[in-house]
């Protein structure tokens, strides 16, 4: 739980820096799954995000391994 949380936090501020236009932006907005997200981040050119996204899920499955 804590673990979407952060997820969702990440998102959140994220998207405020977006133009409505972008899909990432639209994906964010449409609540689609957070791997939609990604790949749609890594598209956009937003290479910084989704090494952060891909960060912060290898630690989710760290912690639940």
């Amino acid at each position: 739980m804590e673990q979407d949380t952060g997820l969702e936090e990440l998102l959140a501020e994220f998207r405020q820096m977006l133009p409505a236009q972008c899909e990432t932006a639209q994906a964010i907005d449409k609540q689609e799954p957070f791997e939609t997200i990604a790949l749609k981040a890594i598209a956009d050119g937003y290479i910084e995000f989704s090494q952060q996204f891909t960060q912060f899920m290898e630690t989710c499955l760290r912690r639940n391994a």
